[in-house]
């Protein structure tokens, strides 16, 4: 898996949540409180495809999940060009002592959603692995992740 695939896994994971937003900056900067409650019935592809989950996955699940995979992969590729060439027009209209403020919300605008598209794509990759698992593959994945966590396992420790 690549490390865009990861990092829009993780961005999907921890996703802020309206209330720090609206919470103000101080509350943005401590960072998100864990993976929001409706992904917890998810699960990675690594959760899926490691070998101590030992849930037997049919071929035809496995080639099912790659394929996913690969179009989200795909699909993410094209979003990080994206984001890269916004989130360099936004920097470029911040750089001035004084920015245009009607220029830069709609740069924001143009950069949160794609963002939003990430997360899109991303989401879409966890529900399609999970309708490709019978519920005792689930089970047997639920009882592999500590309870409370996400789709992946564990949160991530916060950032130094």
């Amino acid at each position: 898996m690549t490390q865009l695939l990861r990092l829009s896994l993780a961005l999907l994971a921890l996703a802020g949540t309206p209330a720090a937003v609206a919470a103000g900056p101080d509350m943005m900067d401590a960072g998100p409180p864990g993976p929001p409650a409706f992904v917890k019935p998810l699960f990675t592809p690594q959760v899926v495809m490691a070998p101590h989950a030992e849930i037997g996955p049919r071929r035809a699940h496995v080639d099912a999940i790659k394929q996913a995979m690969n179009e989200t992969q795909r699909d993410l590729v094209d979003l990080q060009w994206k984001l890269d060439a916004a989130t360099e027009a936004l920097d470029k209209l911040l750089e001035p002592d004084h920015a245009d403020e009607q220029a830069v919300l709609a740069k924001l605008d143009e950069v949160t959603t794609i963002e939003r598209q990430v997360k899109r794509v991303n989401f879409t990759l966890l529900v399609r692995i999970k309708n490709q698992l019978d519920p005792e593959q689930q089970a047997k994945l639920r009882a592999v992740r500590p309870p409370g966590h996400g789709p992946g396992g564990p949160p991530p420790p916060p950032p130094d």
